[in-house]
């Protein structure tokens, strides 16, 4: 990813398509991305600006530089970007643009007579660009420096797209569940300069480089489409959000826990995408998607092919903890808690905490020796100690229970690094990425795992995913806990999985408590990823999918852990077999139905092809030989022997005829009638049983070899349509053989879908989600525990589905 931004940005400038290419990476890649750019180019002219250039007095000289220097290339950071000023009347015509998209959609919220509440937030959202409108207008800038516009930039590369995904729409669904809701300052001003390198560039001009672009719902490939392709959404009456919305998404109503827990209500969310194949066009116009299995990437195998599944058996205490959580759910279910003190989201995080360790729920608990941190510190120590000769080094990665600056309370970073260092591993070996917070630390602490010198790191999603490219002597990396989403997962993996591992084969170990929410969240994450994957592959037949987004497990789910049902790990394995069926058999019917068009399609051509093949025979034996002296041709009435006069006595009747509304025959060659028509300008046609097309030529020799050509290539016609003739009737058979051929495997699916339907029932999981007296169309029947990888319940799980390597 990096080499190819690196390389379009300074082939564009060396072909001239390019003035001054801005490349955007985020804040601690900055010298990174500078070294591998000159390790491609070493002579090229790049000006890196970093943290210290943008403060306040060195700003003015910055964007001068840009200015007025001829770079080949200039490196901002993500932060650095932000601080490069936009002209006031761009930010007042944007804003103003969206005032006008609020008050049209206010006006048709008040004709609709929609909900109350959706037009005062309408109208409070446009109070709030109002206020952003005056303090524009009232802005004097402190330091008088360029804008972005006056810097020259023409092209934009942006490293980490996704950083940008929580742009502002403006939309009439606030009231609807699932949507991206946030709207942040970074994405606003890169969507402005966007458009500004786009104007310049006639709609191109921007590149976006991600490894995950959709990171948590579907609907973030309408942000993805605003960036990069507006005028196609333009064309298509779609750079709405409720245009778009409405074309592609579904929003689902369901019964959901009211807010004050006394009862349910109807609550629409946005679930379910439609027209997916329509959207995947649309996406791929403008997704360059390259996911590990296409670039074949020379980066180090798994061990034994796959992670391995590190298991912690369940306690009696952390027995007790799920089952107290279970009946926190119940309660909330039956509307005896008040959800502004409990609610299903607290409920899921204390859960994961228990899961990871219990004294993060229970201080006083004991530090049981199988517990998770206890396993993964002898696997940390033992790998530790097997490569200590080559000072390879290790990831372990944990979201939840950071170190805190004050050290109270019990910290599973503290608690992993006091064992390993009681193990005998030096402190100075083992860092935490919350310790180094300036760019210009991190590129130390990386620095130093490239090298060996520090060989145990731990760190955050956040703190130690995109970005962080330590791979070199990288041997195995840890999941501690699980992320909500799939591209955590990817960004997590991706620092090991990398290219410029000097390892061939690595590890990687995920750690699951039995008996807790562990294995929910990572079936979970095995069916989001590939979910991702199949739609970012295209892989995906389906013409409906429900979206991602999953914030907290359901009543159900939680019961299904608490009493350590074994049907919940059957239904992982009938819902994973059922869904590769189910896309198994779509592709069958996809494949049946394009053989039953095909097999029309040629048994209606079959006969044309055997009416052509006889009228060329039929011509071929009744062509005359022109050859040589031989040559002869009747133009209007007079036969003619010498080819110049003829052609030009051709191009003469050609231009007399060259307006008529009919076929006009102008005379006669080699046995063929010579016909001209108006509508085909340039082209004569030699017609006999069948007809051949001669192209019209301003030179008499030309014209008159063209129809000479014309008739002796009907030997080569003729074969070439035996040919054909050949080929359909063997199509013909084979696709017979095709078309009705029932679908294999439909005996198993039909069994696997009567059994999915028992768990559901055995399970519990429709009737615990609202009163049974509701109807089956109103309960909230999503499932969001399925579909789980067979191998993720047993035995160690493959690598989840590989990222999307994109640059957009």
């Amino acid at each position: 990813k990096t080499y190819t931004m690196a390389a379009a940005a300074m082939e564009l400038k060396r072909l001239r398509l390019a003035q001054k290419p801005m490349i955007v990476v985020p804040n601690h890649m900055l010298g990174q991305f500078s070294s591998e750019l000159l390790n491609l180019y070493p002579g090229a002219s790049i000006l890196v600006a970093g943290k210290a250039d943008f403060e306040s007095s060195r700003r003015r000289e910055l964007m001068g530089r840009i200015a007025t220097g001829n770079w080949d290339a200039v490196i901002v950071t993500h932060a650095g970007f932000e601080r490069l000023p936009l002209s006031v009347r761009a930010q007042e015509d944007f804003i103003q643009e969206q005032i006008t998209e609020l008050e049209v959609c206010t006006r048709k919220a008040k004709e609709g007579e929609a909900d109350a509440r959706i037009v005062k937030q309408l109208e409070r959202a446009k109070k709030k660009l109002e206020a952003k409108l005056k303090a524009l207008a009232a802005e004097h800038r402190k330091d008088n420096t360029l804008t972005f516009e006056e810097l020259g930039v023409d092209r934009l590369f942006v490293d980490e797209a996704h950083a940008y995904k929580n742009l502002f729409y403006v939309s009439k669904m606030s009231r609807v569940a699932g949507l991206p809701q946030t709207a942040s300052e970074r994405a606003f001003d890169m969507y402005l300069k966007v458009q500004h390198i786009q104007r310049l560039n006639r709609g191109a001009g921007v590149v976006f480089a991600t490894g995950t672009p959709v990171t948590n719902t579907m609907a973030e490939m309408f942000t993805l489409q605003r960036f990069l392709q507006p005028d196609a959404l333009r064309r298509l009456n779609l750079q709405h959000f409720d245009a778009w919305a409405g074309t592609f998404g579904e929003p689902v109503t369901a019964m959901e826990l009211a807010p004050d827990g006394a009862g349910y209500r109807l609550n629409t969310r946005f679930a379910r995408f439609v027209n997916v194949p329509e959207l995947l066009g649309m996406f791929r116009q403008m997704a360059d998607i390259q996911t590990a299995e296409m670039l074949k990437l020379p980066i180090p195998a798994l061990d034994d092919g796959k992670a391995r599944i590190v298991r912690a058996p369940v306690t009696s205490e952390l027995k007790s903890v799920v089952a107290a959580l279970a009946q926190r759910a119940e309660k909330l279910k039956s509307g005896s808690v008040d959800p502004s003190e409990d609610n299903m989201l607290k409920i899921t995080g204390e859960g994961r905490k228990a899961a990871l360790d219990l004294r993060l729920v229970r201080p006083r608990a004991p530090d049981h020796p199988e517990s998770k941190v206890n396993l993964a510190v002898r696997e940390i120590h033992a790998i530790w100690q097997e490569t200590r000769d080559q000072r390879l080094t290790q990831l372990v990665f944990c979201d939840l229970s950071t170190p805190k600056t004050d050290r109270r309370g019990f910290s599973v970073y503290h608690d992993l690094k006091a064992k390993l260092a009681n193990h005998g591993v030096p402190t100075s070996e083992i860092a935490f990425i919350q310790d180094y917070d300036t760019d210009a630390a991190k590129t130390t602490l990386f620095k130093d795992l490239r090298a060996g010198k520090v060989r145990i790191a731990i760190g955050s999603t956040q703190k130690m995913g995109a970005g962080t490219n330590v791979q070199t002597l990288l041997i195995a990396e840890h999941h501690l806990d699980a992320p909500w989403r799939p591209a955590d997962i990817e960004q997590r993996e991706g620092r090991i999985l990398r290219q410029g591992n000097t390892n061939p084969i690595v590890k990687i170990l995920r750690y699951v408590t039995e008996g807790s929410f562990d294995a929910y969240m990572w079936q979970t994450l095995e069916t989001k990823a590939k979910f991702i994957s199949q739609i970012m592959t295209g892989e995906s037949a389906a013409r409906k999918i429900e979206d991602l987004d999953a914030p907290a497990l359901t009543y159900a789910e939680v019961k299904a852990i608490a009493s350590g049902n074994p049907l919940v790990i059957e239904k992982a394995r009938v819902d994973a077999e059922v869904m590769r069926l189910s896309r198994l058999r779509a592709g069958h019917a996809e494949s049946q139905f394009a053989a039953r068009s095909r097999l029309r399609a040629m048994e209606s051509d079959l006969p044309r092809i055997e009416r052509h093949v006889a009228s060329m025979e039929q011509d071929l034996a009744a062509r005359q030989d022109t050859s040589g002296d031989k040559f002869r041709i009747v133009l209007n009435g007079h036969t003619v022997t010498e080819r110049p006069k003829a052609g030009e006595m051709l191009i003469q009747l050609v231009d007399r005829h060259y307006r008529a509304a009919a076929p006009v025959v102008l005379g006669e060659l080699a046995g063929f009638r010579i016909e001209y028509r108006s509508t085909l300008a340039d082209t004569l046609t030699l017609q006999g049983s069948a007809h051949y097309q001669a192209k019209i030529s301003v030179s008499p020799i030309g014209i008159i070899s063209s129809l000479e050509h014309a008739a002796r290539s009907i030997e080569d016609r003729l074969h070439a349509r035996r040919t054909d003739l050949a080929q359909t009737n063997k199509n013909l058979v084979e696709l017979s053989a095709l078309v009705g051929k029932p679908f294999e495997h439909e005996t198993r699916y039909a069994e696997l879908l009567a059994r999915q339907n028992e768990l559901v029932e055995a399970l519990d999981l429709t009737k615990n989600q609202a009163p049974n007296n509701l109807s089956a169309e109103t309960t909230d029947v999503e499932l969001t525990i399925s579909l789980a990888n067979e191998a993720m319940v047993e035995t160690p799980a493959p690598d989840a589905a590989p990222a999307a390597r994109m640059a957009v």
